[in-house]
């Protein structure tokens, strides 16, 4: 099947469902796939450029001495991974 026939089978089923548990484990689930390629490809789109960019200002930033001391990084760092779990 092409992706517009599943597509079209997935939207005629989903109209027949009508357990909002189930729709909403569904919606979840697009969701995250949709965040997730959305993510990756960002990262990806990156050019060299942007990335050289973005590496002088952080290097700019410790010049200022705009840092942060480890202990508040490793809290910001559980405090991401926590949130981007559904």
């Amino acid at each position: 099947m092409d992706n517009q026939v599943v597509k079209q089978t997935i939207h005629e089923l989903v109209e027949q469902i009508e357990d909002s548990e189930l729709l909403d484990l569904y919606l979840r689930l697009l969701k995250r796939e949709l965040k997730k390629d959305n993510a990756q490809q960002g990262f990806f789109a990156t050019s060299d450029e942007e990335m050289m960019t973005r590496a002088k200002a952080s290097l700019d930033a410790i010049d200022k001495g705009n840092t942060k001391n480890i202990s508040d990084f490793k809290n910001d760092i559980k405090a991401w991974k926590k949130n981007r779990a559904i």
